[in-house]
Parts: structure tokens; sequence; C-alpha cells
């Protein structure tokens, strides 16, 4: 579709913050990637700039690739907003997700599991409208997996399973929003998914330590 300006603008966010790293040695990663100690200590934005850092070129391709194919189809069902809404809940599902469960000390990136979450909320908009979504499922176990033997040690699978959670889970609020007020109910499940990452970071640090 060649109006999915929202997934256009997010692969441009991408490949710049990626060419930017690249450029500054690693100065930009520093700031954005998700990174458990500095979230403790208040560094929240991290929960959300994860999203736009990918692991290396062959991560970066993958998430463009994804986004190319999928993303602007995604985003022609649901609205640029929604598609920006889903993504950056996704990312913070999947933030949440590495910080409860992740390392004290560690650090992930959060790119695939936003990317990721996306393919679940459509997943759930399809299952919704009886469509199959075996090859859905098929394709997350296939991701986890791969991340699985590629990060089991970083435990950056978790992100993705956080986001294809939290993906699932935005994509349940759109697709089920009554008839009545429609727009108004999406926007506050959203939030609500929002809030519920949030409460559990900050449970985590004041609570849970």
């Amino acid at each position: 579709p060649g109006g999915a300006t929202a997934t256009k603008g997010v692969m441009v966010a991408l490949a710049v913050v990626y060419v930017t790293n690249l450029v500054l040695r690693g100065g930009v990663l520093s700031w954005l990637v998700m990174w458990n100690p500095p979230v403790a200590a208040g560094e929240l934005w991290r929960l959300l700039t994860s999203g736009l850092v990918s692991g290396g070129l062959f991560g970066l391709a993958m998430n463009l690739l994804v986004l190319w194919l999928a993303g602007r189809a995604i985003e022609s069902e649901v609205g640029p907003a929604r598609f920006l809404g889903i993504y950056a809940a996704a990312t913070l599902g999947g933030s949440t997700l590495f910080y409860l469960l992740g390392p004290a000390n560690g650090a992930t990136l959060g790119a695939a599991s936003a990317v990721v979450g996306l393919l679940a909320a459509n997943a759930i908009g399809k299952r919704k409208s009886g469509e199959d979504v075996r090859g859905d499922v098929g394709l997350f176990v296939i991701l986890v997996l791969y991340s699985l033997v590629v990060g089991f040690a970083s435990f950056g699978w978790l992100t993705m399973i956080g986001g294809i959670l939290v993906g699932a889970l935005a994509g349940a609020v759109l697709a089920y929003a009554p008839r009545a007020n429609r727009t108004a109910a999406q926007v506050v499940g959203l939030l609500a998914v929002v809030l519920l990452c949030l409460v559990a970071v900050v449970l985590k640090t004041f609570v849970l330590v």
C-alpha cells in the first residue's frame, strides 16, 4: 500500500538508528538499548527506545523485510495510529518481560519484539475474522526458537515472547472492542496495556527487589 506512512517511518527510523550508531561507534546504542540497571535507576525511556534498535545488519534486514512485506498490509487494516500503538505496546511488552525475568545486568534489543508483536496482533485480527492462523503460530514458534538458539545465554528471547504476548493483547483490544464508542474503547484498552507493563516495572523496581 502506497499510503503506509507509519510503516515507512518506522523502517526509516530503524535504518537511521543503525547507520548513526555505526558512525558514532556505538554511541546511539548505549542510550537506546534496553538495559536493566539504568532502567532500575530511572531511565524508563529505554523500555520504548529499544524498539528502534536492531541486532546487527542481518537483524535490521529481517526487521525491514517483515515490515515491508507485512507491516504495510497491517497498517492498511488498522490505520497508522493503531499501527504505531501496537508497535510501541509490543516493544514495551518485550522490554518489560526482559526486565522482570532477565539478568539483573542484562541488555537486549527490542525492534524484533516490536515487529513480531505486530504479527501477533494481526493474527488475532485474522482469528476474529475466521481466517486460518496456523501459519502465523508456526512463524512465532520459528522466531522464538531462532532467538533461543542465537541468544539463549543473553535471554534476548524473553523480549520476543513479551512482544508476542503483548502484541496479541493489543490486537485483541483492537479486534474485540465494542462497536459503540469503538475508537475510545481501543484507546483506553491500549493505554491499559501500557499501564499494566509500567506497573509491572515499578513493582519489580520498588517492591520485588
